[in-house]
């Protein structure tokens, strides 16, 4: 059983082996891969006299040489590399193929294609007067994003992608950055629309959210996605509660506190890892993550705990 092949078994809701692993970023690279650094992440490495084709080179090795280092079963594709004739997704499509070309079936390979609304990075004021305002408007901005989502689909899976990581967040730690009943309205219907399509087109789908999701998870649940990342016990989502009362309904990633990643102690860090296995592994259906990512900044020798702790338990 390869990697890919496992994380099928778990989003299709059977027992693996083993349970697989993953991160949605990984930005610490330095260390272990003789200083690389992502092209487009935080830390741009120097590529003067890099065409096109070798940064799409480069990206898709050190996506590949991370995945090998921890084992990782998902190859998440975030960065698209200067974005190639100005159009974004081309520089993910490339990497995908690439990737595919090295590596053949080793990996689930997924990128974004989440066409709804998120907590605006940007105008959040005009966001919210034209909710209020112009919820026509909101409505028809919505259903463009969607179309423009089912186009995008289809350009990934041609391109060997397995499917998709929804990654708009929806949540801050006191909750959604919208009431549910606007979330309601103006979210959850074009989620499950999108969702619907993916699937009919053969795609996997993995919706993740930072924050608190408790009072939306209804309508994430509804949308009927294959799993929910990222679980964030930093706003209060307990793995354990989650699994109990969810956890025949949908697969399950993450919830290894990032906090305690950061600044936590050794044994703190051992307690939110085994903490993880131990109620989210019975029965399959989970994918061991940590709670975000592997941000710039957090110390290895933590995600090397971890990582030790789901060699020592990761069996069925």
């Amino acid at each position: 059983m390869n990697h890919r092949e496992r994380v099928k078994i778990v989003l299709n809701g059977g027992i693996p082996d083993f349970v697989p692993t993953f991160e949605l970023v990984f930005d610490e690279t330095e260390r272990d891969f003789q200083g690389r650094t992502w092209i487009g992440g935080p830390v741009d490495p120097d590529v003067t006299g890099m065409s096109y084709t070798d940064k799409v080179k480069y990206n898709a090795r050190l996506y590949i040489d991370v995945a090998r280092r921890w084992d990782h079963s998902i190859i998440f594709i975030n960065r698209t590399m200067g974005k190639h004739e100005n159009i974004a997704q081309t520089g993910v499509r490339d990497t995908i193929k690439e990737i595919r070309e090295i590596s053949g079936d080793e990996f689930m390979v997924m990128c974004h294609n989440d066409p709804t609304f998120m907590i605006p990075f940007n105008n959040m004021e005009q966001f919210c007067f034209d909710l209020i305002d112009r919820p026509e408007y909101m409505h028809e901005v919505a259903r463009k994003n969607v179309i423009k989502s089912f186009v995008r689909c289809h350009e990934m899976l041609e391109a060997g992608a397995d499917g998709f990581i929804l990654c708009c967040d929806y949540c801050f730690n006191a909750g959604p950055f919208i009431s549910p009943t606007q979330f309601e309205e103006f979210i959850a219907p074009y989620l499950k629309e999108a969702v619907a399509y993916f699937r009919k087109a053969g795609a996997y789908v993995i919706k993740h959210t930072d924050g608190n999701i408790m009072p939306i998870i209804r309508y994430l649940l509804e949308a009927g996605p294959h799993a929910l990342h990222s679980l964030d016990p930093m706003a209060g989502v307990d793995i354990k509660f989650v699994k109990e009362n969810y956890g025949k309904q949908v697969a399950l990633c993450g919830n290894v506190d990032c906090s305690l990643m950061q600044t936590g102690t050794p044994e703190q860090v051992r307690a939110s890892a085994e903490y993880c296995l131990t109620h989210a592994k019975p029965g399959g259906g989970y994918i061991f993550c940590t709670s975000n990512c592997v941000f710039r900044g957090m110390p290895l020798a933590s995600y090397d705990l971890i990582h030790e702790i789901w060699l020592a338990n990761r069996y069925y």
